[in-house]
């Protein structure tokens, strides 16, 4: 009944007459032929209507983000140092922040190099989906594969950077591949591999190892419910405890010696968004009645996340009559492990059904396992009718699956269309220009948004990090803070050194937590003298979103070279030697600007004033006036601007103050 090898289906299928490279490298190559088909065309949604299409949002870009850093300290401390790292430092999901780690070392730092590296999940999947058909012939495998490329859940695997999904895959397969070991006598090495699948998913996802840990103690538990109950085996109940203590051992070693240590910071999280009423709140669908909840996972937005909208039926009928297929033919075993397997898929629908929060990836272990006795119900459906028959109903079924209705529920997190689109690329590549165009002090800057949308605090940093992966800046925002005094107070205190708000409803911003206090912010940061406007754009709707630098005696500019700042404060005096001081500034477009210059030199130096190659002044310093302030209009082109300060070799400059202030009014 659970035997560790399956039976063949027919004879002809284990000849020792097949040839050598079908008996050896046709699953493989089938494997890898579909996982390489549903890569493309998964990909290729993406770059159309999909994440390649749109700014890369939501936790992918959390994971690309530590992904760089952890890239960018490899190259800086070596091996040895960022091993230390792996071991010490906490991570929300270990297994994604070193896979975008790999895929840059491999990729280079592109946004499609981590769903590249997605191809491997992918052949591990659909290869356990092959496996549990090994014993039918090509021709069945391919039409088993064909079934699972059909559903969405497995184009998911590609174009989602998701630690839920990653963690469900590898329960699922460890679930799979437990169940089918007896509980005496199993050989180490598959009861090894079976639970480290259960380890790699607590590694994948660690904030859900409560779930996690349901499913493992629930498929060891019926493992030895099944052999040493049930069975009726009663006097081999203490070897039975030891085997399934030696079962668990092997599916919790990795969880014991990495997330262990930190579970309180991990079950901190699991806590605020799954059971704590006071912090859940804000992922939960309050307005959700009870059959809307209860139906989530099955047709709601979690069952299109996995199945679409129809193939839930198809998948249920399929596995329908291959349990019933199995009963005809009194195939115990083969009935006894899709029995089993349904046993656990409603088990690991139940258990995120229930939790107060849910998501469309929660339940993807119950997807995972809906697909794999999908695969097994194709198996037992051509058992009895082999050959060519067999055949074209398999073929069939994989049709029906293929060419069924598929969910029109958009990409998550996305713009929804193709003018959203293109303003929000224009919007982060202008926020990257104007931040890195005018940051005063490079590796201590502070960015504050009042809302979140199209450019949120983790999007706008992974976009300017793709320039420069050193950088360092802190981003934070007011997203679920609807008080505009409190959001206040934090730039205040916080002393950001640049603000973004904007008017309510411009196209960027859709948080609706934080739209009370998108104009009351604005208002204010226009009226506050310690803030000046450094830009200005529109949304798609027509309203204006305003860049906003702290006004300190420096702000609006940017040092490129000959200039220094040996006290390391943002506001103290710079120094330049060696004759020229070279800086740049950013302007949204071609505007008038005040330069204001206070700066002071040697008895006799004389100063020379350059803005994009045309000199605009000359200053002499004397031994009565070694100090000489500047405060004219200056016209600044779009993009970047260049200023050049040029004085005697021999000498040394000291800057107190310069500011560059863009004319932007509101009607502008």
């Amino acid at each position: 009944m659970n035997e560790v090898a399956a039976k063949p289906v027919s004879s002809s299928t284990n000849s020792p007459h097949r040839p050598l490279v079908e008996r050896t490298f046709s699953t493989p190559i089938l494997v890898v032929s579909a996982a390489l088909l549903l890569f493309a065309a998964a990909m290729s949604r993406s770059f159309y209507d999909g994440r390649m299409a749109s700014p890369i949002t939501h936790d992918d870009v959390n994971y690309f983000i530590i992904g760089i850093q952890r890239i960018t300290f490899l190259r800086t401390h070596g091996f040895y140092a960022a091993l230390d790292m792996f071991i010490h430092r906490t991570e929300h999901t270990p297994f994604l922040t070193y896979q975008a780690t790999l895929a840059y070392l491999l990729f280079g730092i592109t946004d499609w190099a981590p769903y590249a590296s997605n191809i491997a999940l992918l052949v591990v999947f659909l290869g356990i989906a092959a496996h549990l058909m090994r014993d039918c012939p090509p021709a069945v495998i391919a039409a088993g594969l064909l079934s699972l490329i059909a559903l969405p859940m497995s184009s998911n695997l590609v174009i989602e950077f998701s630690p839920e999904v990653v963690s469900s895959l590898f329960t699922a397969i460890g679930a799979v591949l437990t169940l089918r070991l007896p509980l005496f006598d199993a050989p180490l090495g598959p009861r090894f591999r079976a639970g480290m699948c259960f380890g790699l998913g607590f590694f994948a996802h660690p904030v859900a190892s409560p779930f996690t840990l349901i499913a493992v103690l629930g498929t060891v538990g019926w493992v030895f419910l099944r052999d040493a109950i049930l069975s009726g085996h009663y006097s081999t109940l203490g070897k039975g405890i030891g085997q399934s203590s030696l079962t668990l051992l092997f599916s919790l070693w990795i969880p014991l010696l990495y997330i262990a240590p930190s579970y309180n910071i991990y079950f901190a999280y699991f806590d605020r968004t799954i059971l704590n009423p006071a912090t859940r709140w804000r992922w939960e669908d309050q307005g959700a009645t009870l059959r809307q909840h209860a139906n989530f996972y099955i047709f709601g937005p979690g069952g299109q996340y996995m199945f679409g909208n129809n193939r839930i039926w198809e998948c249920g009928l399929i596995i329908l009559i291959g349990v019933a297929a199995a009963w005809h033919r009194k195939d115990r075993s083969s009935l006894m492990r899709q029995a089993e397997l349904c046993l656990l898929a409603a088990l690991f629908w139940l258990v995120p059904t229930l939790a107060p929060v849910q998501n469309g990836e929660y339940a993807s272990c119950f997807g995972f396992i809906v697909a794999f006795l999908t695969v097994l119900g194709l198996r037992s459906i051509f058992v009895p009718l082999r050959g060519s028959i067999g055949l074209v109903m398999l073929w069939l079924c994989a049709a029906a699956l293929l060419v069924s209705d598929v969910s029109h529920a958009p990409i998550p997190n996305t713009p929804r269309t193709v003018t959203d689109r293109e303003f929000a690329f224009a919007a982060l590549n202008r926020l990257s220009a104007v931040l890195f165009g005018n940051a005063t002090e490079y590796q201590r800057t502070n960015v504050y948004m009042t809302n979140i949308g199209a450019f949120a605090p983790n999007i706008l940093q992974y976009y300017m990090m793709k320039v420069d992966p050193s950088l360092d800046w802190d981003f934070d925002s007011g997203v679920i803070e609807p008080d505009p005094r409190k959001q206040i107070d934090f730039i205040n205190q916080a002393r950001e050194e640049f603000v973004i708000a904007g008017h309510r409803d411009n196209g960027f911003t859709y948080s609706d937590w934080a739209w009370p206090a998108e104009e009351p912010v604005l208002a204010t940061l226009s009226n506050d003298p310690d803030y000046i406007p450094i830009d200005r754009f529109y949304g798609p709707h027509g309203r204006a979103v305003t860049v906003f630098q702290r006004r300190g005696n420096f702000a609006g500019w940017h040092a490129v070279s000959g200039i220094s700042n040996p006290s390391g404060k943002p506001d103290a005096a710079r120094v330049s030697t060696g004759g020229v001081a070279y800086l740049q500034t950013y302007a949204p477009r071609a505007i008038t600007a005040r330069l204001r210059l206070l700066c002071a030199a040697a008895s006799g130096a004389r100063l020379s004033i350059f803005v994009n190659q045309q000199k605009l002044a000359d200053l002499t310093f004397s031994a009565a006036q070694p100090s000489v302030a500047l405060n004219l209009d200056i016209n600044l082109s779009k993009d970047v601007n260049d200023i050049v300060l040029q004085y005697p070799s021999a000498d040394s400059l000291t800057i107190s103050q310069l500011l560059i202030m863009p004319e932007i009014s509101p009607g502008q």
